[in-house]
């Protein structure tokens, strides 16, 4: 399910996002998958376009914007 998320300890605090549960961190899942458009694939195709997404100058706050959005609502 999350196998990427221990890398996104530093996007998430800063999206203001602390997933403390199995559900809350297969939300967190959900919504890095649906932000990178990748929802039905499997994690390591997911961790792979993250970090692509991530060497992208905007990348970092193009994934802190989407999890607040999804998330949070802000």
């Amino acid at each position: 399910m999350s196998c990427y998320l221990r890398h996104c300890g530093k996007i998430m605090e800063k999206a203001g996002v602390t997933p403390s549960s199995k559900e809350e961190r297969r939300k967190v899942d959900m919504a890095m998958r649906e932000i990178v458009g990748l929802a039905e694939t499997k994690c390591p195709e997911v961790w792979k376009e993250i970090k692509k997404v991530l060497q992208e100058p905007d990348g970092e706050e193009r994934l802190v914007t989407g999890l607040r959005h999804k998330l949070l609502g802000s």
